[in-house]
């Protein structure tokens, strides 16, 4: 039986990968953006 971490994580990559896909911006430009994000709070 998969560990529930693991389905956590393989649901967060397919959600960060269909949001890559929508959107149109790279992996790069997500994780910049989500620092930058982070970094103004």
């Amino acid at each position: 039986m998969e560990p529930f971490s693991s389905k956590i994580e393989i649901n967060l990559r397919d959600e960060l990968d269909a949001y890559l896909d929508e959107t149109g911006i790279t992996i790069i430009d997500f994780l910049d953006e989500a620092i930058r994000d982070r970094l103004r709070r």
